[in-house]
């Protein structure tokens, strides 16, 4: 009997399929997504056949969901959900805390103005938004090296909804007040434990809207989305459908926006936590959707090998 091949396809998400079979002992998986014109983005990882086309165990089933590459036909919906998120929990953030967990420009500009000691207060405003950087960079690295190990989109996204469970805890616990600093008291440092987690989750929506190659959902920052989607010589192409780059960017930006105003209107009628576990049920609906997404042979869930 010979061993077992497995098909492992590279997806793309406007210019139809490209399937390789590899085989041996050990499977090579490679996916490279490309949209409409071709930015292309890599990722690669290895994973343990079963052998034998013997049927797999249920707990090989399991993690069978973290090595079956997704259909990333509609995922744009998701990484739109994901922009709405970043702006909710930014907005959420600077409002309570002064420092943004997904905006890595505005930490950057915080951090320049540090240096000559400004703004005057409060104090160590440099500090929290030098740490949100560093844990936004470092979870980029994190998250590249799981993406290599893993599927993407559903071990991306669990991660980062654990993240945004355990912010809303302590917000919840009362370990961290909610309310707006006085810029003139204390630092209090232990709002730099859910600034952290936040700023963990919004490395992985945009290494995720990376790994899916839709680049103009960057789901954390919109100054490059809105000069690409002015520099766009189709802008005003009609029908819509026609422009599905523009489309998407004008519903990130919108996303985006609707959800920092969203946090400002929950401020003043609710508390930070419940505006926090609505970012953890919208990004929990996007962790069980991923467990049920199809993948790229249009199968609902990864299955055993058949016997040669």
């Amino acid at each position: 009997m010979q061993s077992p091949r497995r098909s492992l396809s590279s997806a793309t998400t406007e210019e139809g399929i490209d399937t390789k079979n590899i085989p041996g002992d050990g499977v090579q998986r490679s996916r490279t997504a490309s949209i409409e014109n071709g930015t292309d983005v890599s990722y690669t990882g290895t994973t343990t056949g079963t052998g034998q086309g013997l049927p797999l165990p249920s707990g090989t089933q399991i993690s069978q969901y973290f090595l079956t590459e997704l259909d990333p036909r509609r995922a744009d919906i998701v990484l739109i959900i994901c922009g709405f998120v970043g702006g909710l929990v930014d907005g959420l953030s600077f409002n309570a805390w002064g420092s943004f967990s997904s905006m890595q420009t505005g930490n950057t500009v915080f951090i320049a103005l540090g240096v000559s000691g400004q703004p005057e207060y409060p104090a160590y405003l440099w500090a929290k938004s030098l740490i949100a950087l560093t844990v936004f960079l470092l979870s980029n690295i994190f998250f590249i090296h799981l993406s290599r190990a893993l599927n993407p989109p559903p071990s991306l996204n669990s991660h980062t909804t654990a993240a945004i469970i355990v912010a809303a805890s302590v917000v919840q616990a009362g370990i961290v007040s909610p309310k707006p600093e006085d810029p003139r008291a204390p630092i209090e440092w232990i709002q730099i434990l859910p600034i952290t987690l936040l700023a963990f989750q919004a490395a992985g929506q945009i290494c995720a809207s990376r790994l899916l190659a839709f680049d103009e959902i960057p789901t954390v920052v919109l100054t490059t989305l809105l000069c690409d989607l002015l520099v766009d010589t189709k802008l005003y192409t009609r029908p819509w459908s026609a422009n599905p780059k523009r489309n998407r960017r004008i519903a990130a930006f919108l996303a985006l926006f609707s959800g920092a105003m969203t946090a400002g209107g929950l401020s003043k009628s609710c508390s930070m936590a419940s505006s926090l576990w609505l970012a953890v049920a919208l990004k929990g609906a996007i962790t069980v959707s991923w467990f049920v997404w199809k993948d790229v042979s249009g199968s609902l869930r990864p299955k055993a090998d058949s016997p040669v």
